[in-house]
């Protein structure tokens, strides 16, 4: 069936979040049956919101790895979102750990985390003091890389996990918000219900000011996020899509405008991705709108890479799966495709080759930005192109032998005015290698520039403000090899001895 089809015969029911209704069955996990590890935990500190905790702990795990919290939504339980929103088969394939909490009635009727009340919007009380004792117990009894620590949630408990990123930035690094709503955007259940229905508004300064102040005494960085939200929701308006958004690059100190929109994401026509970065080009917030979708998470059902999950009442098959890029997001996806090839261009560069891994048997479709030509290797692992002039997006897919198909990160590809080093100041810039570890930026005048190294794969390896002049020290991480130096939007490549 085609995706706009399938999209179609998707139907979103509408609830409260705040009244009773009828209880899903338990849904046993398909990966009990292959020996992996579901189970409960009953005791695991003080848990002063009575939650009860389940883990996933894949077969196969060594070495610090990274922990995820998935947050149920109203009328759910820990075992249903886990076999539909399939966060433990995508973590037996990656090996990492998955910690389900779940809601009690006795909490509420409808299962719902109870975001909207203030006895559960502070650090270390309520209902988020339980889930971070959960992460608690993950430290103290696995092997839990404290750097990679991440949250998600379905609706409530997408609520949920803007309230554990706002009280607990010390410990999260990011999150992904499906179907939510901004950090203590209601106090009450009424006020909940105005949420919903996108009549609560409130400027980005406004917003802000709301995180910063449930660690007011936290100096750090906060955490990155990435939304995703249909824009057929009838249970939680797309408003709070825009309103998160607000309150998350206002937090970040970034502009509302996204420097960079793609309005079909990875091919597909019903998605667009709106990304905020960083000065260092780091994406800090990003949005997934998912057109004509209702409410609950998007889903690309099957057992190709790239897809996981069940399809259910709030889990919804629209081919595209935002678990799947929700892992992309935090970083903990392992063999996707890489493509390989130089990140800045001059206009109408001619004969520029891109690249991916080999794999036997696959055909490779790839997606230039428009007025770009490829000249050969369609339908093979490399290509070469003629560029345009206009920047833009390069992808591929790779369709196996067994019909699955493997989607590559898109890469963005930057047009300039000229392939070398020529700050519009017309002041020059060389880049000189003065030791085993060291360069230097040389100019006829001490200035302070923007430098970006990257890998041939397109990586970026390291991002920082540097003064003209002085050796800079190249990062342990980066081993001997051929990089691309970027200097105020012009680029030069060099073999850097480590």
């Amino acid at each position: 069936m085609h995706f706009c089809q399938k999209l179609k015969s998707q139907v979103s029911i509408p609830y409260l979040w705040v009244v009773k209704l009828f209880l899903f069955p338990s849904i046993f996990l398909c990966n009990l049956l292959l020996g992996q590890t579901w189970q409960q935990v009953v005791s695991f500190g003080t848990n002063p919101a009575s939650l009860n905790m389940y883990t996933f702990i894949p077969n196969g795990i060594s070495g610090p790895v990274p922990l995820v919290l998935a947050l149920h939504g109203c009328t759910q339980n820990a075992s249903v979102y886990a076999a539909e929103s399939g966060w433990d088969s995508l973590a037996q394939r990656n090996k990492f750990y998955v910690v389900f909490p779940e809601q009690v009635a006795a909490n509420n009727s409808s299962l719902c985390f109870n975001w909207f009340l203030p006895a559960n919007q502070s650090r270390n009380q309520g209902e988020p003091l339980s889930l971070m004792q959960m992460v608690s117990y993950m430290q103290a009894n696995y092997n839990v890389d404290p750097t990679r620590i991440f949250i998600t949630g379905l609706s409530a408990g997408a609520c949920m996990t803007n309230i554990m990123l706002a009280c607990y930035p010390d410990i999260f690094s990011k999150g992904a918000s499906m179907s939510g709503a901004p950090y203590l955007s209601a106090t009450s259940a009424t006020q909940a219900n105005n949420v919903m229905l996108g009549l609560v508004t409130n400027t980005s300064t406004n917003w802000a000011s709301l995180v910063t102040g449930a660690y007011p005494s936290y100096s750090g960085s906060y955490p990155s996020i990435a939304i995703f939200h249909g824009s057929y929701d009838n249970v939680v308006s797309i408003v709070n899509e825009n309103e998160m958004m607000k309150q998350w690059t206002a937090v970040h100190q970034l502009s509302q405008t996204p420097p960079q929109v793609e309005n079909a994401f990875n091919g597909n026509v019903l998605v667009t991705q709106n990304r905020y970065f960083s000065s260092q080009d780091i994406p800090l917030v990003e949005t997934y709108t998912i057109s004509g979708m209702g409410h609950g998470i998007a889903l690309d059902t099957g057992n190709c890479w790239g897809q996981c999950g069940k399809a259910g009442l709030y889990a919804l098959d629209v081919y595209f799966n935002s678990t799947y890029w929700a892992a992309q997001f935090f970083g903990i996806i392992s063999n996707s495709i890489t493509i390989s090839g130089p990140l800045t261009l001059a206009s109408n560069s001619n004969g520029v080759t891109y690249s991916v891994s080999a794999i036997p048997g696959a055909n490779y479709t790839w997606t230039v930005p428009q007025g770009y030509v490829i000249t050969g290797g369609q339908g093979t692992f490399q290509i070469m192109i003629n560029s345009g002039s206009q920047s833009g997006f390069i992808s591929v897919r790779a369709v196996l032998g067994t019909g699955c198909s493997i989607n590559s990160n898109d890469l963005f590809v930057t047009v300039s005015t000229a392939n070398h080093i020529e700050p519009k100041s017309e002041i020059p810039l060389i880049v000189k290698q003065t030791a085993s570890n060291t360069i230097i930026i040389c100019s006829s005048e001490k200035r302070i520039v923007p430098i970006k190294i990257y890998n041939t794969l397109g990586n970026l390896c390291f991002a920082s403000e540097v003064e003209t002049n002085s050796e800079i020290r190249i990062p342990e991480n980066i081993s001997e090899g051929i990089y691309l130096i970027v200097l105020s939007n012009y680029a030069q490549k060099i073999w850097l001895n480590q």
